[in-house]
Protein backbone atom coordinates (compact mmCIF):
# COMPACT_ATOMS: atom_id res chain seq x y z
CA UNK A 1 0.00 0.00 0.00
CA UNK A 2 1.04 3.31 -0.95
CA UNK A 3 2.59 5.40 2.38
CA UNK A 4 0.99 8.65 1.51
CA UNK A 5 -2.29 6.40 1.61
CA UNK A 6 -1.75 4.10 4.95
CA UNK A 7 -0.54 7.96 6.19
CA UNK A 8 -4.12 9.34 5.15
CA UNK A 9 -6.50 6.49 6.66
CA UNK A 10 -4.39 6.95 9.90
CA UNK A 11 -4.51 10.63 10.33
CA UNK A 12 -8.58 10.27 9.21
CA UNK A 13 -8.91 7.50 11.82
CA UNK A 14 -7.30 9.62 14.68
CA UNK A 15 -9.39 12.64 13.74
CA UNK A 16 -12.41 10.18 13.80
CA UNK A 17 -11.72 8.65 17.51
CA UNK A 18 -10.52 12.03 18.45
CA UNK A 19 -13.40 13.84 17.67
CA UNK A 20 -15.74 11.27 19.03
CA UNK A 21 -14.28 11.37 22.38
CA UNK A 22 -14.86 15.29 22.30
CA UNK A 23 -18.34 15.21 21.57
CA UNK A 24 -19.11 12.87 24.08
CA UNK A 25 -16.94 14.55 26.59
CA UNK A 26 -19.55 17.69 26.16
CA UNK A 27 -22.51 15.51 26.63
CA UNK A 28 -25.42 16.47 29.47
CA UNK A 29 -23.99 15.69 32.84
CA UNK A 30 -25.48 14.55 35.55
CA UNK A 31 -26.24 17.39 38.20
CA UNK A 32 -24.05 17.97 41.07
CA UNK A 33 -25.81 18.45 45.03
CA UNK A 34 -22.88 18.88 47.38
CA UNK A 35 -24.48 19.03 51.40
CA UNK A 36 -25.10 22.25 52.69
CA UNK A 37 -25.81 22.16 56.56
CA UNK A 38 -29.33 24.06 57.58
CA UNK A 39 -30.97 21.93 53.96
CA UNK A 40 -33.84 19.14 55.57
CA UNK A 41 -35.86 16.92 53.64
CA UNK A 42 -38.85 15.73 55.60
CA UNK A 43 -41.45 13.13 53.86
CA UNK A 44 -44.61 11.76 55.64
CA UNK A 45 -45.02 8.87 53.15
CA UNK A 46 -42.18 7.10 51.30
CA UNK A 47 -44.56 4.13 49.79
CA UNK A 48 -47.99 4.07 48.35
CA UNK A 49 -50.20 1.07 47.38
CA UNK A 50 -52.07 1.66 44.35
CA UNK A 51 -54.12 -1.50 45.16
CA UNK A 52 -55.83 -2.03 41.80
CA UNK A 53 -54.86 -0.35 38.39
CA UNK A 54 -56.96 -0.85 34.85
CA UNK A 55 -54.74 -2.00 32.39
CA UNK A 56 -56.73 -0.49 30.33
CA UNK A 57 -57.78 2.85 32.43
CA UNK A 58 -54.69 4.98 31.65
CA UNK A 59 -51.79 6.15 33.43
CA UNK A 60 -51.53 6.16 37.25
CA UNK A 61 -50.41 9.22 39.00
CA UNK A 62 -49.27 9.68 42.59
CA UNK A 63 -47.60 12.92 44.38
CA UNK A 64 -45.15 12.10 47.27
CA UNK A 65 -45.31 15.84 49.64
CA UNK A 66 -41.95 16.98 50.47
CA UNK A 67 -40.83 19.84 52.54
CA UNK A 68 -37.85 21.24 53.66
CA UNK A 69 -37.68 21.70 57.16
CA UNK A 70 -34.67 23.42 57.47
CA UNK A 71 -33.47 27.15 56.94
CA UNK A 72 -31.30 26.96 54.14
CA UNK A 73 -32.22 25.95 50.25
CA UNK A 74 -32.91 22.29 49.55
CA UNK A 75 -31.96 21.15 46.34
CA UNK A 76 -34.06 17.96 44.67
CA UNK A 77 -31.90 16.50 41.49
CA UNK A 78 -30.64 13.44 39.48
CA UNK A 79 -34.70 12.13 39.91
CA UNK A 80 -34.81 8.81 38.61
CA UNK A 81 -37.42 5.76 38.02
CA UNK A 82 -36.65 1.92 38.49
CA UNK A 83 -38.38 1.15 35.41
CA UNK A 84 -39.33 2.57 31.61
CA UNK A 85 -43.17 2.29 32.39
CA UNK A 86 -42.91 5.24 34.96
CA UNK A 87 -42.07 8.91 34.59
CA UNK A 88 -41.82 10.99 37.47
CA UNK A 89 -41.08 15.28 37.92
CA UNK A 90 -40.99 17.50 40.51
CA UNK A 91 -43.36 20.54 41.57
CA UNK A 92 -43.56 23.18 43.69
CA UNK A 93 -45.46 26.69 43.69
CA UNK A 94 -42.14 27.63 41.99
CA UNK A 95 -41.47 25.61 39.20
CA UNK A 96 -41.89 22.38 37.86
CA UNK A 97 -39.29 20.14 36.29
CA UNK A 98 -38.99 18.32 33.09
CA UNK A 99 -39.98 14.63 33.01
CA UNK A 100 -37.14 11.84 34.29
CA UNK A 101 -37.17 8.24 33.32
CA UNK A 102 -35.38 5.16 34.36
CA UNK A 103 -31.57 5.46 35.26
CA UNK A 104 -29.53 4.34 32.23
CA UNK A 105 -31.99 4.70 29.23
CA UNK A 106 -32.57 8.14 29.34
CA UNK A 107 -29.39 11.16 29.51
CA UNK A 108 -28.08 12.89 32.69
CA UNK A 109 -29.65 15.90 33.64
CA UNK A 110 -27.78 18.80 35.29
CA UNK A 111 -32.00 20.20 36.20
CA UNK A 112 -31.67 20.90 40.17
CA UNK A 113 -35.08 21.91 41.93
CA UNK A 114 -34.73 24.06 44.74
CA UNK A 115 -37.53 24.41 48.30
CA UNK A 116 -36.77 27.28 49.91
CA UNK A 117 -36.57 27.22 54.03
CA UNK A 118 -40.04 25.73 55.02
CA UNK A 119 -41.40 25.58 51.14
CA UNK A 120 -43.30 22.03 50.32
CA UNK A 121 -42.93 20.97 47.09
CA UNK A 122 -43.64 17.16 45.63
CA UNK A 123 -42.14 14.45 43.69
CA UNK A 124 -45.04 13.05 41.28
CA UNK A 125 -44.65 9.53 39.75
CA UNK A 126 -46.47 8.51 36.84
CA UNK A 127 -47.01 4.98 36.08
CA UNK A 128 -48.55 3.38 32.78
CA UNK A 129 -50.08 -0.03 33.29
CA UNK A 130 -50.26 -0.41 29.53
CA UNK A 131 -46.55 -0.47 28.90
CA UNK A 132 -45.65 -3.73 28.95
CA UNK A 133 -48.58 -5.01 27.10
CA UNK A 134 -51.25 -7.86 27.72
CA UNK A 135 -47.85 -9.45 29.79
CA UNK A 136 -47.33 -6.79 32.31
CA UNK A 137 -50.69 -8.06 33.59
CA UNK A 138 -50.36 -9.00 37.71
CA UNK A 139 -48.64 -7.25 40.74
CA UNK A 140 -45.83 -4.51 40.66
CA UNK A 141 -43.52 -2.44 42.38
CA UNK A 142 -41.25 0.15 41.59
CA UNK A 143 -39.28 2.97 42.98
CA UNK A 144 -38.28 6.54 42.28
CA UNK A 145 -35.02 8.32 43.59
CA UNK A 146 -33.25 11.78 43.92
CA UNK A 147 -30.37 13.17 45.34
CA UNK A 148 -30.58 16.04 47.68
CA UNK A 149 -28.16 18.40 49.16
CA UNK A 150 -29.28 17.65 52.99
CA UNK A 151 -26.60 15.83 54.74
CA UNK A 152 -28.62 13.42 56.31
CA UNK A 153 -30.75 12.43 53.38
CA UNK A 154 -28.57 12.66 50.36
CA UNK A 155 -30.22 9.85 48.77
CA UNK A 156 -34.14 9.58 48.67
CA UNK A 157 -36.70 6.90 47.40
CA UNK A 158 -40.09 6.41 47.44
CA UNK A 159 -41.69 3.35 46.72
CA UNK A 160 -45.01 2.09 45.02
CA UNK A 161 -47.16 -0.74 44.10
CA UNK A 162 -50.14 -2.55 42.87
CA UNK A 163 -51.51 -5.06 40.26
CA UNK A 164 -52.12 -4.34 36.96
CA UNK A 165 -55.76 -5.79 36.06
CA UNK A 166 -57.57 -6.59 32.70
Amino acid sequence: MDKKILIGLLSFSLLIIVGGAFVLSNGPTKAVVEKTQGAKLETKETSFDFKEIPYSGGKAEHAYLIKNTGNKDLEIANISTSCMCTIAYFKSEREMSSEFGMKGMTQPSSWKGILKAQEEGKIVIVFDPAFHGPQGVGPISRIVSFETNDPDNPYAEFAFSGTVVK
